[in-house]
């Protein structure tokens, strides 16, 4: 028998309680390291974090930390075989801290309407060269579309960290490594926008994030030109 592939975070992670809290909250029945049995198909000796159900909607849960050395790969590969049965989904959570990990919530977060609101939202903002505040907006509608895609690609990222969702995207080869690093700046950016009282942001700076988000938005047909 091959050896039990287990969630690198123990059962007694605050990460992991929260969830589970967070879960039964939301009416879901739900169990911590769920023993592979209880998993009406093969997931290959894979044993997640959490097992949540309620009525026809299944979660599988990962709920691993940052620098995890676990493959995309094999998350893709979990996902594919989970997403093949009617009712069950699979969701991937990286954490910064486990400390302060945020509420995990079943639903998606990521949409094209909530990108099409913000897009609307930076266009006034911009016009009236509200430079500071429209940056937040940019990253926001550039780290949800990046959650689309991967969604499409299997890899749920709605409870992951901007960082790691990065990450993903790199690994999956939706952004080149100058889109990584850029990105990564982009990413320094919004986090000094949004935590400094003077940031200091120029125009070309925010000019130069909303060109190249709406490039990749064209590029990954999530806008029409």
């Amino acid at each position: 028998m091959n050896e039990l592939v287990r969630s690198e975070l123990t059962a007694q992670s605050p990460a992991i309680q929260l969830a589970a809290r967070n879960l039964k909250k939301e009416g879901y029945a739900v169990v911590v390291e769920p023993d592979p049995s209880m998993i009406p198909f093969d997931l290959r000796q894979y044993q997640p974090s959490i097992l949540a159900t309620r009525d026809q909607d299944n979660l599988i849960i990962d709920i691993r930390p940052q620098g995890s050395h676990r493959s995309i790969e094999r998350y893709k590969e979990i996902s594919d075989i989970i997403s093949s049965h009617k009712d069950w989904r699979f969701m991937l959570s990286t954490i910064d801290d486990v400390e302060t990990t945020a509420l995990i919530s079943a639903e998606p977060q990521a949409n094209l309407q909530s990108i099409d609101r913000m897009l609307w939202k930076i266009e006034s903002l911009l016009s009236g060269e509200n430079f500071d505040l429209t940056l937040p907006y940019i990253w926001s509608v550039y780290i949800s579309a990046m959650r689309i895609i991967g969604g499409k690609a299997n890899i749920p990222m709605d409870t992951t960290s901007d960082r790691s969702v990065l990450n993903y995207m790199y690994s999956l080869g939706e952004i080149s490594y100058d889109e990584y690093e850029l990105g990564s700046r982009f990413l320094a950016l919004r986090n000094r926008a949004v935590h400094s009282l003077e940031a200091n942001i120029s125009k070309e700076e925010v000019l130069d994030m909303y060109r190249h988000v709406r490039r990749k938005l064209l590029e990954w047909e999530l806008i029409e030109s």
